[in-house]
Protein backbone atom coordinates (compact mmCIF):
# COMPACT_ATOMS: atom_id res chain seq x y z
CA UNK A 1 0.00 0.00 0.00
CA UNK A 2 2.81 2.54 0.40
CA UNK A 3 4.23 1.95 -2.57
CA UNK A 4 1.10 2.31 -4.17
CA UNK A 5 0.66 5.47 -2.43
CA UNK A 6 4.32 6.70 -3.37
CA UNK A 7 3.86 5.97 -7.31
CA UNK A 8 0.25 7.70 -7.27
CA UNK A 9 1.77 10.45 -5.32
CA UNK A 10 4.78 10.40 -8.01
CA UNK A 11 2.75 10.65 -10.64
CA UNK A 12 0.63 13.34 -9.75
CA UNK A 13 3.81 15.63 -9.13
CA UNK A 14 4.59 14.28 -12.74
CA UNK A 15 1.40 15.53 -14.26
CA UNK A 16 1.62 18.85 -12.18
CA UNK A 17 4.96 19.15 -13.25
CA UNK A 18 3.95 18.64 -16.97
CA UNK A 19 0.77 21.06 -16.72
CA UNK A 20 2.93 23.82 -15.25
CA UNK A 21 5.31 23.54 -17.58
CA UNK A 22 2.75 23.45 -20.77
CA UNK A 23 1.17 26.96 -19.02
CA UNK A 24 4.97 28.91 -18.05
CA UNK A 25 4.92 32.33 -18.54
CA UNK A 26 6.25 33.59 -21.86
CA UNK A 27 8.92 35.98 -20.43
CA UNK A 28 9.79 39.07 -23.03
CA UNK A 29 13.10 41.09 -22.80
CA UNK A 30 12.44 44.82 -23.11
CA UNK A 31 15.11 47.36 -22.99
CA UNK A 32 13.92 51.25 -22.91
CA UNK A 33 15.95 54.21 -22.52
CA UNK A 34 13.58 56.61 -20.60
CA UNK A 35 14.39 57.96 -17.50
CA UNK A 36 12.51 60.69 -14.66
CA UNK A 37 8.61 60.97 -15.20
CA UNK A 38 8.70 58.74 -18.27
CA UNK A 39 10.94 56.42 -16.34
CA UNK A 40 8.08 56.44 -13.81
CA UNK A 41 5.44 55.95 -16.10
CA UNK A 42 6.47 53.14 -18.41
CA UNK A 43 7.39 51.48 -15.25
CA UNK A 44 3.65 51.56 -14.28
CA UNK A 45 2.63 50.94 -17.73
CA UNK A 46 5.00 47.74 -17.29
CA UNK A 47 3.86 46.90 -13.40
CA UNK A 48 -0.25 47.34 -14.77
CA UNK A 49 0.66 44.71 -17.39
CA UNK A 50 2.39 42.02 -16.04
CA UNK A 51 -0.47 42.49 -12.99
CA UNK A 52 -2.82 42.02 -15.89
CA UNK A 53 -1.30 38.79 -17.48
CA UNK A 54 -1.39 34.97 -16.29
CA UNK A 55 0.86 33.51 -19.57
CA UNK A 56 3.27 36.82 -20.09
CA UNK A 57 6.00 38.42 -17.84
CA UNK A 58 7.92 41.29 -19.25
CA UNK A 59 11.31 41.89 -17.93
CA UNK A 60 12.56 45.51 -18.26
CA UNK A 61 15.95 47.17 -18.61
CA UNK A 62 16.45 50.98 -18.85
CA UNK A 63 19.47 51.81 -21.07
CA UNK A 64 21.46 55.01 -21.97
CA UNK A 65 19.34 57.01 -23.50
CA UNK A 66 20.64 58.84 -27.04
CA UNK A 67 23.94 57.07 -29.18
CA UNK A 68 24.54 54.87 -26.30
CA UNK A 69 21.46 52.82 -26.85
CA UNK A 70 21.13 52.88 -30.37
CA UNK A 71 24.88 51.35 -30.77
CA UNK A 72 23.71 48.86 -28.19
CA UNK A 73 21.33 47.92 -29.89
CA UNK A 74 23.62 47.42 -32.88
CA UNK A 75 26.02 45.35 -31.22
CA UNK A 76 22.97 43.20 -30.01
CA UNK A 77 21.58 42.35 -33.17
CA UNK A 78 25.48 41.33 -35.12
CA UNK A 79 25.26 39.09 -31.67
CA UNK A 80 22.66 37.68 -31.83
CA UNK A 81 21.26 38.67 -28.49
CA UNK A 82 19.05 41.22 -28.51
CA UNK A 83 15.69 42.13 -26.53
CA UNK A 84 12.43 40.84 -27.77
CA UNK A 85 10.93 44.46 -28.05
CA UNK A 86 12.53 47.83 -27.63
CA UNK A 87 11.99 51.86 -27.76
CA UNK A 88 12.91 53.82 -30.35
CA UNK A 89 13.34 56.89 -31.79
CA UNK A 90 11.12 57.78 -35.28
CA UNK A 91 13.95 60.34 -36.22
CA UNK A 92 16.52 57.01 -35.75
CA UNK A 93 14.34 54.45 -37.84
CA UNK A 94 16.08 55.75 -41.02
CA UNK A 95 19.76 55.00 -39.14
CA UNK A 96 18.16 51.95 -38.10
CA UNK A 97 17.44 50.89 -41.12
CA UNK A 98 20.51 51.20 -42.77
CA UNK A 99 22.31 49.07 -40.45
CA UNK A 100 19.74 46.22 -40.98
CA UNK A 101 18.79 46.68 -37.28
CA UNK A 102 14.54 46.53 -37.24
CA UNK A 103 12.12 43.84 -38.15
CA UNK A 104 9.06 45.18 -40.21
CA UNK A 105 5.99 44.52 -39.02
CA UNK A 106 3.18 42.98 -40.98
CA UNK A 107 -0.66 43.61 -40.70
CA UNK A 108 -0.96 40.20 -39.15
CA UNK A 109 1.67 41.33 -36.80
CA UNK A 110 -0.51 44.29 -35.94
CA UNK A 111 -3.92 42.12 -35.38
CA UNK A 112 -1.71 40.29 -32.58
CA UNK A 113 -2.13 42.93 -30.75
CA UNK A 114 -5.24 44.19 -31.67
CA UNK A 115 -3.90 47.41 -33.77
CA UNK A 116 -3.77 48.14 -37.34
CA UNK A 117 -1.80 50.82 -38.99
CA UNK A 118 -5.01 52.81 -39.51
CA UNK A 119 -5.37 53.32 -35.69
CA UNK A 120 -2.44 55.89 -35.17
CA UNK A 121 -1.31 59.59 -36.00
CA UNK A 122 -1.05 59.40 -39.98
CA UNK A 123 1.91 61.49 -40.49
CA UNK A 124 3.96 58.78 -37.81
CA UNK A 125 3.00 56.23 -39.96
CA UNK A 126 3.11 57.77 -43.38
CA UNK A 127 6.93 58.76 -42.50
CA UNK A 128 7.97 55.58 -41.27
CA UNK A 129 7.25 53.95 -44.56
CA UNK A 130 9.00 56.77 -46.52
CA UNK A 131 11.49 56.05 -43.98
CA UNK A 132 11.77 52.40 -45.33
CA UNK A 133 12.03 53.31 -48.48
CA UNK A 134 14.75 56.06 -48.17
CA UNK A 135 17.12 53.55 -46.45
CA UNK A 136 17.08 51.33 -49.29
CA UNK A 137 14.97 48.77 -47.83
CA UNK A 138 11.53 47.56 -48.46
CA UNK A 139 8.30 49.82 -47.73
CA UNK A 140 6.64 49.31 -44.76
CA UNK A 141 6.41 49.36 -40.59
CA UNK A 142 9.65 49.01 -38.79
CA UNK A 143 8.50 50.79 -35.63
CA UNK A 144 5.04 51.59 -34.34
CA UNK A 145 4.40 55.23 -32.76
CA UNK A 146 4.23 55.74 -29.45
CA UNK A 147 3.40 59.35 -28.98
CA UNK A 148 4.53 62.82 -30.47
CA UNK A 149 6.72 65.02 -28.61
CA UNK A 150 7.57 68.33 -29.28
CA UNK A 151 9.00 71.80 -28.55
CA UNK A 152 6.80 74.08 -26.66
CA UNK A 153 7.08 77.31 -24.79
CA UNK A 154 6.47 77.18 -20.82
CA UNK A 155 6.14 80.59 -19.42
CA UNK A 156 5.93 82.12 -15.80
CA UNK A 157 2.09 83.87 -15.82
CA UNK A 158 3.55 85.80 -12.68
CA UNK A 159 6.46 87.28 -14.48
CA UNK A 160 4.71 88.03 -17.97
CA UNK A 161 1.71 89.63 -16.10
CA UNK A 162 4.56 92.25 -14.46
CA UNK A 163 5.75 92.63 -17.97
CA UNK A 164 1.95 93.30 -19.77
CA UNK A 165 2.16 89.98 -21.49
CA UNK A 166 -0.84 88.32 -20.14
CA UNK A 167 -4.27 88.90 -22.18
CA UNK A 168 -7.63 89.03 -20.53
CA UNK A 169 -7.95 85.15 -20.82
CA UNK A 170 -5.24 84.19 -18.70
CA UNK A 171 -2.83 83.15 -21.28
CA UNK A 172 0.72 84.85 -22.78
CA UNK A 173 -0.73 87.60 -25.58
CA UNK A 174 -0.02 85.95 -29.24
CA UNK A 175 3.04 86.31 -30.84
CA UNK A 176 3.00 86.34 -34.88
CA UNK A 177 6.39 87.18 -35.67
CA UNK A 178 10.55 86.86 -34.78
CA UNK A 179 10.05 90.62 -34.06
CA UNK A 180 6.67 90.46 -31.92
CA UNK A 181 8.79 87.46 -29.83
CA UNK A 182 11.77 89.76 -29.60
CA UNK A 183 9.79 92.75 -28.46
CA UNK A 184 8.10 90.12 -25.73
CA UNK A 185 11.22 88.94 -24.40
CA UNK A 186 13.10 92.63 -24.73
CA UNK A 187 10.02 94.09 -22.60
CA UNK A 188 10.15 91.11 -19.81
CA UNK A 189 13.69 91.99 -19.22
CA UNK A 190 13.40 95.73 -19.11
CA UNK A 191 10.77 95.31 -16.68
CA UNK A 192 11.10 92.04 -14.60
CA UNK A 193 15.06 92.08 -14.59
CA UNK A 194 15.25 88.39 -15.58
CA UNK A 195 16.61 86.51 -18.70
CA UNK A 196 13.91 86.37 -20.89
CA UNK A 197 14.09 82.69 -22.31
CA UNK A 198 15.86 79.48 -20.52
CA UNK A 199 17.42 77.29 -23.65
CA UNK A 200 20.20 74.72 -23.16
CA UNK A 201 22.65 75.50 -25.16
CA UNK A 202 26.04 73.64 -23.36
CA UNK A 203 26.87 70.32 -23.44
CA UNK A 204 23.51 69.07 -25.18
CA UNK A 205 23.45 70.74 -28.59
CA UNK A 206 19.89 68.85 -28.86
CA UNK A 207 17.83 71.81 -27.90
CA UNK A 208 20.25 74.09 -30.41
CA UNK A 209 18.92 71.92 -33.17
CA UNK A 210 15.39 72.08 -31.89
CA UNK A 211 14.95 75.78 -31.86
CA UNK A 212 17.33 76.47 -34.87
CA UNK A 213 15.20 73.32 -37.17
CA UNK A 214 12.02 74.73 -36.04
CA UNK A 215 12.72 78.58 -36.99
CA UNK A 216 14.10 76.96 -40.36
CA UNK A 217 11.22 74.93 -41.24
CA UNK A 218 8.60 77.76 -40.38
CA UNK A 219 10.42 79.90 -43.40
CA UNK A 220 9.37 76.86 -45.91
CA UNK A 221 13.13 75.25 -44.93
CA UNK A 222 13.79 71.39 -45.70
CA UNK A 223 17.13 69.32 -45.64
CA UNK A 224 15.77 66.71 -48.04
CA UNK A 225 14.73 66.90 -51.90
CA UNK A 226 14.07 63.19 -53.53
CA UNK A 227 14.75 61.19 -50.53
CA UNK A 228 18.51 62.51 -50.39
CA UNK A 229 20.38 65.49 -48.00
CA UNK A 230 19.69 69.18 -49.52
CA UNK A 231 21.65 71.70 -48.60
CA UNK A 232 20.37 74.53 -50.95
CA UNK A 233 18.29 76.79 -47.79
CA UNK A 234 21.04 76.48 -45.61
CA UNK A 235 22.78 79.60 -46.61
CA UNK A 236 19.14 81.43 -47.23
CA UNK A 237 16.88 80.20 -44.53
CA UNK A 238 18.98 78.57 -42.13
CA UNK A 239 21.43 81.12 -42.03
CA UNK A 240 18.47 83.48 -41.17
CA UNK A 241 17.51 81.33 -38.29
CA UNK A 242 20.96 81.12 -37.02
CA UNK A 243 20.84 84.70 -36.74
CA UNK A 244 17.82 84.62 -34.72
CA UNK A 245 19.13 83.00 -32.52
CA UNK A 246 22.21 84.78 -32.07
CA UNK A 247 21.03 88.32 -31.86
CA UNK A 248 18.80 86.77 -28.99
CA UNK A 249 22.04 85.28 -26.99
CA UNK A 250 23.70 89.08 -27.64
CA UNK A 251 20.92 90.88 -26.64
CA UNK A 252 20.90 88.79 -23.07
CA UNK A 253 17.04 87.55 -24.23
CA UNK A 254 18.11 83.89 -24.27
CA UNK A 255 20.40 82.32 -21.92
CA UNK A 256 24.21 80.86 -23.01
CA UNK A 257 26.64 78.81 -21.99
CA UNK A 258 23.47 77.07 -20.09
CA UNK A 259 23.40 73.14 -19.47
CA UNK A 260 20.11 71.48 -19.49
CA UNK A 261 19.76 70.84 -16.23
CA UNK A 262 20.61 74.76 -15.02
CA UNK A 263 18.03 75.75 -18.25
CA UNK A 264 15.02 74.02 -16.39
CA UNK A 265 16.02 75.09 -13.06
CA UNK A 266 16.37 78.47 -14.05
CA UNK A 267 12.74 78.44 -15.12
CA UNK A 268 11.35 76.80 -11.91
CA UNK A 269 13.01 78.84 -9.87
CA UNK A 270 11.00 81.92 -11.39
CA UNK A 271 14.96 83.24 -12.71
CA UNK A 272 13.66 83.24 -16.58
CA UNK A 273 10.39 84.07 -17.93
CA UNK A 274 9.96 81.33 -20.18
CA UNK A 275 11.52 77.94 -21.21
CA UNK A 276 11.79 76.86 -24.81
CA UNK A 277 12.07 73.14 -24.07
CA UNK A 278 10.12 69.35 -25.03
CA UNK A 279 7.00 68.91 -23.74
CA UNK A 280 8.32 66.00 -21.91
CA UNK A 281 9.04 68.39 -19.16
CA UNK A 282 5.75 68.80 -18.01
CA UNK A 283 6.24 66.20 -15.11
CA UNK A 284 8.40 68.26 -13.86
CA UNK A 285 6.16 70.92 -13.58
CA UNK A 286 2.95 69.22 -12.01
CA UNK A 287 5.24 67.41 -10.09
CA UNK A 288 6.62 70.64 -8.64
CA UNK A 289 4.21 72.54 -8.42
CA UNK A 290 1.95 69.84 -6.15
CA UNK A 291 4.98 69.74 -3.98
CA UNK A 292 5.21 73.68 -3.56
CA UNK A 293 8.48 73.63 -5.05
CA UNK A 294 7.23 75.93 -7.78
CA UNK A 295 6.08 79.40 -6.76
CA UNK A 296 4.21 81.03 -9.23
CA UNK A 297 1.63 80.17 -11.93
CA UNK A 298 2.43 78.47 -15.40
CA UNK A 299 1.31 78.47 -18.67
CA UNK A 300 2.36 76.26 -21.95
CA UNK A 301 1.59 76.61 -25.64
CA UNK A 302 2.93 75.65 -28.81
CA UNK A 303 5.26 76.97 -30.21
CA UNK A 304 4.38 80.46 -32.00
CA UNK A 305 4.23 80.51 -35.60
CA UNK A 306 6.65 83.37 -35.97
CA UNK A 307 6.85 83.22 -40.45
CA UNK A 308 3.54 83.79 -42.14
CA UNK A 309 1.55 81.93 -39.47
CA UNK A 310 3.29 78.86 -40.63
CA UNK A 311 3.66 76.74 -37.29
CA UNK A 312 5.60 73.88 -38.38
CA UNK A 313 7.64 72.52 -35.16
CA UNK A 314 10.40 69.92 -34.46
CA UNK A 315 9.08 66.55 -33.52
CA UNK A 316 9.95 63.15 -32.64
CA UNK A 317 8.07 60.35 -32.09
CA UNK A 318 8.86 57.49 -29.37
CA UNK A 319 7.77 54.11 -30.91
CA UNK A 320 7.93 50.36 -29.89
CA UNK A 321 10.10 48.14 -31.75
CA UNK A 322 11.44 44.60 -32.79
CA UNK A 323 15.31 44.13 -33.34
CA UNK A 324 15.83 42.19 -36.24
CA UNK A 325 17.51 38.82 -34.48
CA UNK A 326 18.24 36.82 -37.62
CA UNK A 327 20.61 34.18 -35.90
CA UNK A 328 17.91 33.72 -33.31
CA UNK A 329 14.65 34.41 -34.74
CA UNK A 330 11.32 35.02 -32.73
CA UNK A 331 8.64 32.16 -31.91
CA UNK A 332 5.76 32.95 -32.76
CA UNK A 333 4.48 32.08 -29.35
CA UNK A 334 7.10 34.98 -27.91
CA UNK A 335 6.02 37.16 -31.04
CA UNK A 336 2.20 37.34 -29.75
CA UNK A 337 3.63 37.94 -25.76
CA UNK A 338 5.44 40.91 -27.73
CA UNK A 339 2.22 42.45 -29.98
CA UNK A 340 -0.02 41.73 -26.83
CA UNK A 341 2.11 43.78 -24.88
CA UNK A 342 3.03 46.80 -27.33
CA UNK A 343 -1.19 46.49 -27.73
CA UNK A 344 -1.57 47.50 -24.15
CA UNK A 345 0.92 50.03 -24.27
CA UNK A 346 -0.93 51.79 -26.64
CA UNK A 347 -4.57 51.17 -25.32
CA UNK A 348 -5.00 50.41 -21.44
CA UNK A 349 -1.46 52.49 -21.53
CA UNK A 350 -2.18 55.28 -23.19
CA UNK A 351 -3.56 57.57 -20.76
CA UNK A 352 -1.13 56.57 -18.45
CA UNK A 353 1.88 57.80 -21.12
CA UNK A 354 0.41 60.81 -21.68
CA UNK A 355 0.73 61.94 -18.52
CA UNK A 356 4.58 62.81 -18.72
CA UNK A 357 3.41 65.62 -21.23
CA UNK A 358 3.67 63.21 -24.54
CA UNK A 359 0.92 63.30 -27.41
CA UNK A 360 -0.72 59.80 -27.65
CA UNK A 361 0.35 58.38 -31.40
CA UNK A 362 -2.84 56.07 -31.04
CA UNK A 363 -5.84 57.99 -32.24
CA UNK A 364 -8.50 56.15 -29.91
CA UNK A 365 -6.84 57.53 -26.89
CA UNK A 366 -6.00 61.19 -28.80
CA UNK A 367 -9.39 62.13 -29.21
CA UNK A 368 -10.82 60.54 -25.87
CA UNK A 369 -12.58 62.94 -23.86
CA UNK A 370 -10.22 62.36 -20.92
CA UNK A 371 -6.77 63.25 -22.81
CA UNK A 372 -8.06 66.18 -23.85
CA UNK A 373 -9.34 67.33 -20.35
CA UNK A 374 -5.72 66.03 -18.99
CA UNK A 375 -3.87 69.38 -17.91
CA UNK A 376 -1.93 71.11 -18.88
CA UNK A 377 -1.74 68.82 -22.26
CA UNK A 378 -4.59 70.75 -23.35
CA UNK A 379 -2.95 74.07 -23.79
CA UNK A 380 -0.83 72.51 -26.38
CA UNK A 381 -1.57 69.20 -27.78
CA UNK A 382 -4.54 69.71 -30.28
CA UNK A 383 -2.50 72.21 -32.07
CA UNK A 384 1.15 70.69 -30.98
CA UNK A 385 -0.46 67.55 -33.13
CA UNK A 386 -0.71 69.39 -36.20
CA UNK A 387 2.15 71.17 -35.96
CA UNK A 388 4.32 68.57 -35.70
CA UNK A 389 7.39 68.08 -38.07
CA UNK A 390 9.45 65.41 -38.06
CA UNK A 391 13.53 65.41 -38.65
CA UNK A 392 14.87 64.69 -42.46
CA UNK A 393 14.41 61.62 -43.09
CA UNK A 394 18.28 60.64 -43.81
CA UNK A 395 20.47 58.47 -41.87
CA UNK A 396 22.90 61.18 -40.47
CA UNK A 397 19.73 62.81 -38.84
CA UNK A 398 18.10 61.46 -35.31
CA UNK A 399 18.52 61.17 -31.82
CA UNK A 400 22.10 60.22 -31.33
CA UNK A 401 23.25 60.79 -34.85
CA UNK A 402 26.18 62.76 -35.98
CA UNK A 403 24.13 65.94 -36.41
CA UNK A 404 23.75 66.78 -33.12
CA UNK A 405 27.52 66.43 -32.77
CA UNK A 406 27.47 69.15 -35.66
CA UNK A 407 25.19 71.61 -34.79
CA UNK A 408 27.10 71.78 -31.22
CA UNK A 409 30.44 72.27 -33.11
CA UNK A 410 29.25 74.91 -35.43
CA UNK A 411 26.59 76.53 -33.52
CA UNK A 412 27.56 76.79 -30.39
CA UNK A 413 30.62 79.05 -31.11
CA UNK A 414 28.18 81.22 -32.53
CA UNK A 415 26.16 81.80 -29.73
CA UNK A 416 29.08 82.33 -27.93
CA UNK A 417 29.86 84.99 -29.70
CA UNK A 418 33.15 83.39 -30.79
CA UNK A 419 32.21 82.76 -34.97
CA UNK A 420 30.38 84.61 -37.00
CA UNK A 421 26.98 83.12 -38.70
CA UNK A 422 28.16 82.68 -41.59
CA UNK A 423 31.18 80.73 -40.42
CA UNK A 424 28.45 78.48 -38.57
CA UNK A 425 26.41 77.57 -41.32
CA UNK A 426 29.26 77.46 -43.86
CA UNK A 427 30.51 74.82 -41.34
CA UNK A 428 27.88 73.08 -40.97
CA UNK A 429 27.25 72.76 -44.90
CA UNK A 430 30.73 71.05 -44.93
CA UNK A 431 30.51 68.28 -41.68
CA UNK A 432 26.85 67.69 -43.24
CA UNK A 433 28.26 67.12 -46.75
CA UNK A 434 30.54 65.01 -45.32
CA UNK A 435 28.69 62.92 -43.11
CA UNK A 436 26.07 62.69 -46.07
CA UNK A 437 28.76 61.16 -48.35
Amino acid sequence: MRLSRMLALGLALSTAASVGSAHAATTVTFWDFFGGGDGIRMKQIVDNFNASQKDIVIQRTTQTWGNPFYTKVHTAVISGQTPDVMTYHLSAVPAGLQKKDLRPFSAADLALGGLKSGDFQANLVSTLTSDAKNAGGATGLYSIPLDTHTFVLYYNKDLLKKAGLIGANGMMAPVKSVADLTKAMQTIKTKTGVTPVSLSTNQDPADVWRLWYSLFLQQGGTMVKGGKLYLGDLDTKGKAALQVMADWTSQGLLTKNVTYPAGVALFTAGRSAMMMNGNWEVPTMVDAKAKGQIKFDYGIMSFPALYGGNSATWADSHELAIPNNSKNPMSADKLKAVMTFIGYVNKQGGQTWAGGGHIPSYLPTQTSAAFKSLQPNVQYSATSAKDARLEPNVPIFGVGGPVYDAVGVNFGPVLLGQASVADGIAKFKASLTKLGQ
